[in-house]
């Protein structure tokens, strides 16, 4: 998820955790939690931008790792306060624990996927229930962390508070949970009646909503891709035919040094195997397929927001994100609404 909603989400269980011994301490050092598992942010300034998305949400979304982590943050702020405040080594051992933990397993609902049993298992687990950006999850949130910092950390209807926000986003996420079923329902009743052979598919809501929902449907050759709404009349998808050209790749991947080829093929299981190649003037697009166009509203002839360079330059092959235009303008905007509202 976003920034601000791990921070407020870390915040809101600081305080339900600690609030009442420490006041604003506790949304404080939950918000500083809630926001530590994406400091592997920083491995950017040392390697480069494909290695770094190959390495987000790895060892620092671990749950084993932030459990091992949670006592040794807790100790240090208990240092900090044992002279100021009631609250123990077990007490600040708690709130990091919660604040880090909530992090990845929110994360897991989203598509980039989350190595949540690193060490013991290298699989990304991405449940894709929400968008990484859900203003209808963040909201409850926001307004009780703003909200308990007003009150007395002796105000019984300051915990209250917080609970009854927590409550409402966890809720709502479980809604999500629902809706997912529901829209696998709608996909495989679709494929169906089209007579559509496939391997496999996944469902993600699009932008900054629970309506609206894509769905990349893997065949033999190629993907199948649409969108289905809650709102829609029918049940009916409308899928659009994407070649995978899997035969660009291969020369590429013949001709490549070692690590590169082990970086080509961590992109390749990165993606769930959701990836499609496109000729460009110079090499190739490895395009992710899972997180979709964000301009030229389902024109797949546009850039994805996950795509890859594979070039030769001069006796070798390298790998760099590619260079695409992902600034939505305002027309894109009016037709993602239109779409979101129904066919």
């Amino acid at each position: 998820m976003d920034s601000l909603t791990q921070a407020v989400l870390g915040a809101t269980v600081g305080e339900v955790v600690l609030g009442k011994k420490v006041g604003n301490k506790a949304p404080l050092w939950g918000a500083v939690a809630g926001t530590i598992p994406d400091l592997d942010v920083v491995l950017n300034f040392f390697v480069g931008e494909v290695q770094s998305t190959l390495w987000h949400r790895t060892f620092s979304h671990s749950l084993f790792v932030l459990t091992v982590a949670a006592p040794l943050l807790g100790y240090l702020v208990y240092q900090l306060y044992r002279r100021k405040s009631s609250a123990t080594f077990s007490d600040w051992t708690m709130l990091f624990f919660w604040g880090l933990i909530t992090h990845p397993l929110l994360d897991g609902c989203t598509n980039y996927g989350t190595m949540l049993l690193y060490p013991f298992s290298m699989e990304r687990i991405a449940w894709r229930t929400i968008f990484i950006i859900d203003p209808l999850f963040t909201l409850p949130l926001l307004i009780v962390t703003i909200t308990v910092l007003f009150m007395s950390k002796k105000s019984l209807r300051r915990r209250r508070t917080a609970i009854v926000g927590l409550s409402i986003s966890s809720v709502y996420l479980l809604i999500t949970f629902a809706v997912k079923a529901h829209v696998s329902n709608v996909v495989t009743a679709s494929l169906r009646e089209q007579n559509i052979t496939y391997k496999k598919f996944m469902t993600s809501p699009a932008f900054f909503n629970n309506i609206l929902w894509s769905t990349v449907v893997k065949s033999e050759a190629g993907y199948h891709v649409g969108y289905y709404s809650l709102l829609d009349n029918d049940r009916h998808i409308e899928f659009k035919y994407l070649p995978q050209n899997e035969a660009l790749l291969r020369p590429y991947l013949e001709a490549a040094s070692p690590d590169k080829q082990q970086m080509i093929r961590d992109l390749m299981v990165f993606s769930e195997r959701f990836y499609a190649m496109k000729k460009v003037e110079q090499g190739i697009h490895l395009n992710d397929l899972r997180f979709g166009i964000m301009t030229g509203w389902f024109d797949l002839s546009k850039d994805f927001i996950f795509s890859f360079h594979i070039f030769n330059q001069g006796e070798t092959v390298r790998v760099d994100r590619a260079a695409s235009e992902v600034q939505p303008s305002q027309n894109d905007f009016d037709r993602l609404l239109n779409r979101t509202l129904g066919n």
